[in-house]
């Protein structure tokens, strides 16, 4: 019984500095915005909990500092492939859509990839219909697959989740 109860508080605990890293890096570090911050960090956190099933996968710490790595640097390489395509002497556009077959099953990884496809150079996310993501290029001639596969791979392992194989 102990045990159970010590596997839900660290369980608590864990989603909580997840959700409080997410928080500081979408406020930009404004210590302002704990005022809200903190208590919706805590609250989802313990609504996570509650609202989780035992059987799926675990979230894994260790992952974390690979996936903030990873997280920060898609942003900044995200944000300086936009600006160069859309403010530099030539716009360096060809918008277009393509659909993404997701890997990954568990759906807080879902949703977490789900958000975080607008971090990579020209692609958004418009659309989840079952296992498949439709998503909005800034230029269809580059390939977003390498880059969308590598983003679910550390989400996947960030929830201690695994991948199906199989086609794009």
């Amino acid at each position: 019984m102990a045990r159970g109860r010590a596997d839900r508080v660290t369980g608590i605990a864990w989603r909580a500095l997840l959700l409080a890293v997410l928080w500081w890096l979408i406020t930009q570090g404004r210590t302002e915005a704990w005022l809200v911050g903190l208590p919706a960090v805590v609250l989802a956190a313990l609504a996570s909990v509650a609202l989780g099933n035992d059987r799926r996968p675990g979230f894994s710490p260790a992952a974390l500092p690979a996936f903030v790595m990873l997280f920060l640097r898609d942003s900044v390489r995200g944000g300086l492939d936009v600006a160069w395509r859309t403010l530099g002497p030539r716009l360096r556009v060809a918008p277009g859509f393509r659909r993404y077959r997701l890997r990954v099953a568990h759906p807080a990884a879902r949703v977490l990839l789900i958000n975080c496809i607008g971090l990579l150079p020209g692609t958004l996310a418009v659309n989840l219909e079952g296992d498949h993501a439709e998503l909005h290029l800034l230029d269809t001639g580059v390939d977003p697959v390498p880059q969308l596969r590598q983003l679910e791979q550390a989400i996947a392992r960030l929830f201690g989740a695994p991948l199906e194989t199989g086609h794009v």
